[in-house]
Protein backbone atom coordinates (compact mmCIF):
# COMPACT_ATOMS: atom_id res chain seq x y z
CA UNK A 1 0.00 0.00 0.00
CA UNK A 2 1.26 3.61 -0.52
CA UNK A 3 2.92 5.29 1.94
CA UNK A 4 1.10 8.44 3.71
CA UNK A 5 2.39 11.72 5.52
CA UNK A 6 1.48 12.32 8.91
CA UNK A 7 -0.83 15.14 7.14
CA UNK A 8 -2.77 12.86 5.11
CA UNK A 9 -3.23 10.59 8.29
CA UNK A 10 -4.65 13.73 10.25
CA UNK A 11 -7.02 14.06 7.33
CA UNK A 12 -8.44 10.72 7.92
CA UNK A 13 -8.64 11.00 11.52
CA UNK A 14 -10.37 13.82 10.87
CA UNK A 15 -12.75 12.13 8.36
CA UNK A 16 -12.99 9.06 10.17
CA UNK A 17 -12.08 7.39 7.45
CA UNK A 18 -9.34 4.73 8.83
CA UNK A 19 -7.64 1.88 7.11
CA UNK A 20 -7.16 -1.13 8.79
CA UNK A 21 -3.51 -1.20 9.44
CA UNK A 22 -1.18 1.79 10.07
CA UNK A 23 2.20 1.14 10.54
CA UNK A 24 4.02 4.51 11.93
CA UNK A 25 7.40 5.00 12.34
CA UNK A 26 10.43 7.45 11.83
CA UNK A 27 12.73 9.49 14.41
CA UNK A 28 9.94 11.66 15.84
CA UNK A 29 8.06 10.00 18.33
CA UNK A 30 6.20 13.04 19.79
CA UNK A 31 4.25 13.47 16.61
CA UNK A 32 3.72 9.83 16.58
CA UNK A 33 1.96 9.39 19.99
CA UNK A 34 -0.19 13.01 19.29
CA UNK A 35 -1.91 11.51 16.59
CA UNK A 36 -2.09 8.31 18.18
CA UNK A 37 -4.58 9.98 20.84
CA UNK A 38 -6.07 11.73 18.21
CA UNK A 39 -6.96 8.57 16.23
CA UNK A 40 -7.97 6.60 19.93
CA UNK A 41 -10.32 9.80 20.47
CA UNK A 42 -11.82 9.61 16.74
CA UNK A 43 -12.11 6.01 16.09
CA UNK A 44 -13.48 4.81 19.17
CA UNK A 45 -16.51 6.38 21.81
CA UNK A 46 -14.64 7.47 25.17
CA UNK A 47 -17.78 6.33 27.04
CA UNK A 48 -16.54 2.40 25.77
CA UNK A 49 -12.59 2.98 25.55
CA UNK A 50 -12.01 0.12 28.01
CA UNK A 51 -13.59 -2.51 25.77
CA UNK A 52 -12.82 -1.61 22.21
CA UNK A 53 -8.96 -0.31 23.41
CA UNK A 54 -5.90 -2.01 23.56
CA UNK A 55 -2.62 -1.31 24.28
CA UNK A 56 0.35 -3.39 24.30
CA UNK A 57 4.09 -3.49 23.88
CA UNK A 58 5.30 -6.57 21.79
CA UNK A 59 7.99 -7.37 24.04
CA UNK A 60 4.95 -8.66 26.77
CA UNK A 61 2.57 -10.57 23.76
CA UNK A 62 3.09 -14.39 22.67
CA UNK A 63 1.19 -15.59 19.93
CA UNK A 64 -1.54 -16.73 22.20
CA UNK A 65 -1.61 -13.25 23.17
CA UNK A 66 -1.75 -11.49 20.47
CA UNK A 67 -4.10 -13.30 18.08
CA UNK A 68 -7.05 -13.18 21.20
CA UNK A 69 -5.76 -9.29 20.55
CA UNK A 70 -6.67 -9.39 17.10
CA UNK A 71 -9.75 -12.03 16.99
CA UNK A 72 -11.54 -9.71 19.22
CA UNK A 73 -15.14 -8.10 18.26
CA UNK A 74 -16.09 -4.53 18.87
CA UNK A 75 -18.64 -4.16 21.69
CA UNK A 76 -21.64 -1.93 21.52
CA UNK A 77 -19.33 -0.20 18.35
CA UNK A 78 -18.11 -0.36 14.71
CA UNK A 79 -14.82 -0.84 15.28
CA UNK A 80 -12.38 -1.36 17.99
CA UNK A 81 -8.56 -0.40 18.10
CA UNK A 82 -5.68 -2.29 18.57
CA UNK A 83 -2.17 -0.66 19.33
CA UNK A 84 0.96 -2.53 19.55
CA UNK A 85 3.87 -0.68 20.37
CA UNK A 86 7.66 -1.29 19.85
CA UNK A 87 6.25 -4.52 17.52
CA UNK A 88 10.04 -5.32 16.06
CA UNK A 89 10.61 -6.71 19.77
CA UNK A 90 8.33 -9.50 19.00
CA UNK A 91 9.33 -13.11 19.25
CA UNK A 92 9.03 -15.52 16.20
CA UNK A 93 5.53 -16.93 17.13
CA UNK A 94 3.42 -13.46 17.77
CA UNK A 95 5.30 -12.33 14.68
CA UNK A 96 4.14 -15.41 12.58
CA UNK A 97 0.97 -14.63 13.75
CA UNK A 98 1.34 -10.62 12.61
CA UNK A 99 1.98 -11.97 9.54
CA UNK A 100 -1.09 -14.24 8.77
CA UNK A 101 -3.47 -11.39 9.81
CA UNK A 102 -1.90 -8.72 7.72
CA UNK A 103 -2.77 -10.47 4.49
CA UNK A 104 -6.83 -10.79 5.89
CA UNK A 105 -7.34 -7.76 8.27
CA UNK A 106 -10.59 -7.68 10.46
CA UNK A 107 -12.67 -4.73 8.63
CA UNK A 108 -13.81 -4.36 12.62
CA UNK A 109 -10.44 -3.29 13.88
CA UNK A 110 -7.75 -0.60 13.31
CA UNK A 111 -4.47 -1.80 14.24
CA UNK A 112 -1.32 0.08 14.86
CA UNK A 113 1.65 -0.91 14.93
CA UNK A 114 4.21 2.13 16.38
CA UNK A 115 7.64 1.25 15.78
CA UNK A 116 9.94 3.24 17.95
CA UNK A 117 12.82 5.80 17.22
CA UNK A 118 15.62 4.22 15.58
CA UNK A 119 13.61 0.98 14.69
CA UNK A 120 12.75 0.36 11.08
CA UNK A 121 9.58 -2.10 10.51
CA UNK A 122 9.57 -5.25 8.69
CA UNK A 123 10.08 -4.71 5.45
CA UNK A 124 6.79 -7.11 4.38
CA UNK A 125 4.59 -4.64 6.54
CA UNK A 126 4.42 -1.67 3.83
CA UNK A 127 2.88 -3.98 1.36
CA UNK A 128 -0.02 -5.11 3.49
CA UNK A 129 -0.04 -1.37 5.49
CA UNK A 130 -0.47 2.20 5.19
CA UNK A 131 2.82 3.22 6.49
CA UNK A 132 3.57 6.82 8.17
CA UNK A 133 7.16 8.56 8.26
CA UNK A 134 8.00 10.74 11.86
CA UNK A 135 10.58 12.57 10.60
CA UNK A 136 12.28 15.38 13.16
CA UNK A 137 11.08 18.96 12.32
CA UNK A 138 13.50 21.09 10.68
CA UNK A 139 14.24 24.35 12.35
CA UNK A 140 11.13 26.42 10.06
CA UNK A 141 8.86 23.84 11.12
CA UNK A 142 9.13 23.87 14.55
CA UNK A 143 8.18 27.21 14.84
CA UNK A 144 5.59 26.87 12.44
CA UNK A 145 4.85 23.96 14.71
CA UNK A 146 4.65 26.16 17.98
CA UNK A 147 2.57 28.38 16.53
CA UNK A 148 -0.02 25.99 15.75
CA UNK A 149 0.14 23.89 18.92
CA UNK A 150 -0.57 27.01 20.72
CA UNK A 151 -3.13 27.97 19.01
CA UNK A 152 -4.71 24.80 18.54
CA UNK A 153 -4.31 22.84 21.89
CA UNK A 154 -3.62 25.69 24.29
CA UNK A 155 -6.14 27.86 22.89
CA UNK A 156 -3.55 30.91 23.07
CA UNK A 157 -1.40 33.13 20.89
CA UNK A 158 2.26 34.00 20.55
CA UNK A 159 4.63 36.39 18.33
CA UNK A 160 6.50 35.09 15.52
CA UNK A 161 9.62 36.47 17.45
CA UNK A 162 8.89 34.60 20.56
CA UNK A 163 8.11 31.18 18.37
CA UNK A 164 11.60 31.27 16.96
CA UNK A 165 13.59 32.17 20.15
CA UNK A 166 11.94 29.43 21.96
CA UNK A 167 12.62 27.57 18.74
CA UNK A 168 16.31 28.21 18.03
CA UNK A 169 16.60 27.58 22.49
CA UNK A 170 15.41 24.01 22.45
CA UNK A 171 15.73 22.76 19.12
CA UNK A 172 13.14 20.56 17.81
CA UNK A 173 12.67 18.56 20.64
CA UNK A 174 9.09 19.05 20.44
CA UNK A 175 8.20 16.75 23.75
CA UNK A 176 10.34 19.44 25.70
CA UNK A 177 9.06 22.56 23.69
CA UNK A 178 5.11 21.28 24.72
CA UNK A 179 6.42 21.52 28.51
CA UNK A 180 7.52 24.89 28.11
CA UNK A 181 4.32 26.22 26.12
CA UNK A 182 2.49 24.85 29.30
CA UNK A 183 4.25 27.17 31.90
CA UNK A 184 4.11 30.07 29.15
CA UNK A 185 0.59 29.68 28.83
CA UNK A 186 0.44 29.67 32.49
CA UNK A 187 2.79 32.53 33.26
CA UNK A 188 1.08 35.13 30.61
CA UNK A 189 -2.47 34.11 32.12
CA UNK A 190 -4.11 34.12 28.91
CA UNK A 191 -2.41 36.93 26.98
CA UNK A 192 0.08 37.38 24.15
CA UNK A 193 3.09 35.21 24.38
CA UNK A 194 5.79 37.20 23.64
CA UNK A 195 9.87 37.73 23.65
CA UNK A 196 9.90 38.70 27.46
CA UNK A 197 7.86 35.69 28.42
CA UNK A 198 9.88 33.33 26.70
CA UNK A 199 13.17 34.95 28.07
CA UNK A 200 11.06 34.71 31.64
CA UNK A 201 10.41 31.30 31.63
CA UNK A 202 12.51 29.57 29.69
CA UNK A 203 16.14 31.61 30.90
CA UNK A 204 17.16 32.83 27.58
CA UNK A 205 18.53 36.28 27.65
CA UNK A 206 18.50 38.30 24.82
CA UNK A 207 21.32 38.61 22.22
CA UNK A 208 22.88 35.41 23.56
CA UNK A 209 21.13 32.60 21.68
CA UNK A 210 22.70 29.80 19.30
CA UNK A 211 21.80 31.81 16.51
CA UNK A 212 23.61 35.19 18.03
CA UNK A 213 26.49 33.25 17.93
CA UNK A 214 26.63 31.55 14.66
CA UNK A 215 25.88 35.33 13.13
CA UNK A 216 28.72 36.55 14.91
CA UNK A 217 30.81 33.95 13.69
CA UNK A 218 29.26 34.63 10.09
CA UNK A 219 30.83 38.39 10.18
CA UNK A 220 33.90 36.48 12.07
CA UNK A 221 33.32 38.54 15.30
CA UNK A 222 35.85 36.68 17.54
CA UNK A 223 35.60 39.07 20.55
CA UNK A 224 31.42 39.00 19.74
CA UNK A 225 31.44 35.16 19.87
CA UNK A 226 33.57 34.62 22.65
CA UNK A 227 31.97 36.50 25.00
CA UNK A 228 29.00 34.77 24.37
CA UNK A 229 30.08 31.52 24.29
CA UNK A 230 29.76 30.24 27.61
CA UNK A 231 26.16 31.41 28.42
CA UNK A 232 25.11 30.13 25.01
CA UNK A 233 26.88 26.32 25.78
CA UNK A 234 25.53 26.55 29.40
CA UNK A 235 22.05 26.76 27.89
CA UNK A 236 19.99 23.07 27.93
CA UNK A 237 20.63 20.95 24.97
CA UNK A 238 23.10 23.43 23.82
CA UNK A 239 26.53 22.04 24.37
CA UNK A 240 29.88 21.42 22.10
CA UNK A 241 28.22 18.74 19.81
CA UNK A 242 25.22 21.00 18.87
CA UNK A 243 26.99 23.93 17.83
CA UNK A 244 29.53 22.40 15.94
CA UNK A 245 26.83 20.61 14.56
CA UNK A 246 25.44 24.33 13.67
CA UNK A 247 28.71 25.44 12.43
CA UNK A 248 28.84 23.18 10.42
CA UNK A 249 25.67 23.58 8.32
CA UNK A 250 26.61 27.60 8.16
CA UNK A 251 29.95 26.81 6.87
CA UNK A 252 28.86 24.44 3.79
CA UNK A 253 25.81 27.32 3.45
CA UNK A 254 28.78 29.35 3.21
CA UNK A 255 31.05 27.67 1.04
CA UNK A 256 27.74 26.71 -1.23
CA UNK A 257 26.59 30.41 -1.48
CA UNK A 258 30.24 31.48 -2.26
CA UNK A 259 30.66 29.05 -5.25
CA UNK A 260 27.47 30.17 -6.56
CA UNK A 261 28.44 33.96 -5.98
CA UNK A 262 31.45 32.97 -7.99
CA UNK A 263 29.47 31.74 -10.80
CA UNK A 264 27.56 34.86 -11.29
CA UNK A 265 24.87 34.01 -9.56
CA UNK A 266 21.99 37.44 -8.38
CA UNK A 267 21.47 37.47 -5.10
CA UNK A 268 17.54 36.94 -6.07
CA UNK A 269 18.08 33.75 -7.60
CA UNK A 270 20.80 32.94 -4.67
CA UNK A 271 18.15 33.77 -1.69
CA UNK A 272 15.80 31.15 -3.22
CA UNK A 273 18.19 28.46 -4.13
CA UNK A 274 19.27 28.27 -0.60
CA UNK A 275 15.92 27.58 0.34
CA UNK A 276 15.79 24.80 -2.08
CA UNK A 277 19.42 23.80 -0.45
CA UNK A 278 17.72 23.69 2.60
CA UNK A 279 14.39 21.62 1.62
CA UNK A 280 17.03 18.79 -0.10
CA UNK A 281 19.92 18.46 2.83
CA UNK A 282 16.90 19.42 6.46
CA UNK A 283 20.12 20.44 8.15
CA UNK A 284 20.10 22.00 11.33
CA UNK A 285 20.69 25.52 11.22
CA UNK A 286 19.99 26.71 14.74
CA UNK A 287 16.93 28.93 13.79
CA UNK A 288 14.37 29.91 10.99
CA UNK A 289 15.58 28.86 7.29
CA UNK A 290 14.54 32.35 6.22
CA UNK A 291 16.46 34.30 9.04
CA UNK A 292 19.14 32.30 8.50
CA UNK A 293 19.43 32.82 4.50
CA UNK A 294 19.26 36.27 5.13
CA UNK A 295 22.35 36.47 7.17
CA UNK A 296 24.50 33.98 5.32
CA UNK A 297 23.82 36.54 2.42
CA UNK A 298 25.29 39.10 4.37
CA UNK A 299 27.93 37.65 5.67
CA UNK A 300 29.13 36.27 2.03
CA UNK A 301 31.63 39.12 1.01
CA UNK A 302 33.95 37.68 3.54
CA UNK A 303 34.05 34.39 2.96
CA UNK A 304 36.13 33.08 -0.08
CA UNK A 305 36.37 28.91 -1.62
CA UNK A 306 39.85 28.82 0.59
CA UNK A 307 38.32 30.46 3.85
CA UNK A 308 35.76 27.92 3.62
CA UNK A 309 37.46 24.67 2.85
CA UNK A 310 39.35 25.66 5.91
CA UNK A 311 36.40 26.17 8.06
CA UNK A 312 35.37 22.64 7.06
CA UNK A 313 38.20 21.46 7.81
CA UNK A 314 38.57 22.64 11.23
CA UNK A 315 35.34 22.23 12.31
CA UNK A 316 35.93 18.04 11.00
CA UNK A 317 38.92 18.28 13.72
CA UNK A 318 37.42 19.88 16.09
CA UNK A 319 34.04 16.95 15.59
CA UNK A 320 36.72 14.36 16.27
CA UNK A 321 37.89 16.28 19.16
CA UNK A 322 34.74 16.31 21.01
CA UNK A 323 34.40 12.64 20.75
CA UNK A 324 37.77 12.26 22.25
CA UNK A 325 37.15 11.31 25.97
CA UNK A 326 41.24 12.54 26.53
CA UNK A 327 39.97 16.05 25.26
CA UNK A 328 40.11 19.22 27.38
CA UNK A 329 36.47 20.39 28.50
CA UNK A 330 33.86 20.77 25.36
CA UNK A 331 33.66 24.50 26.18
CA UNK A 332 37.60 24.85 25.61
CA UNK A 333 37.66 22.92 22.46
CA UNK A 334 34.44 25.10 20.70
CA UNK A 335 36.73 27.94 22.34
CA UNK A 336 39.03 27.57 20.12
CA UNK A 337 37.61 26.58 17.16
CA UNK A 338 35.32 29.67 17.27
CA UNK A 339 38.47 31.84 17.42
CA UNK A 340 39.95 29.87 14.71
CA UNK A 341 36.72 30.54 12.29
CA UNK A 342 36.99 34.30 12.75
CA UNK A 343 40.56 35.25 12.17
Amino acid sequence: MPAATPRALKGAIDAGSLDPVYVLHGDEDYLKDDLLRQLLARAVDPALRDFNVDIRRGSDLDAAGLRSILEQLPMMAERRVAVIRDPTAMKKPPLAVLDKYLSTPSPDTVLVLVVPAGEEPDKSWPARSTTVLFNPLTDEQVSKWITRHVQTELHGSIEASASSMLAMHVGNDLAQIAGELDKLVSYTNGAVIDDAAVQAVVGIRHGETLADLLDRVAVRDAPGALAMLSRVMAQPKTGGVPVVMALTAQAFALAWGSAARAGGMNQGVLSREYFNVLKEGGAFVGRPWGEAVQHWIKALPLWDAARCDRALDLLLTVDKALKDTKASSEEQVVETLVLALCV
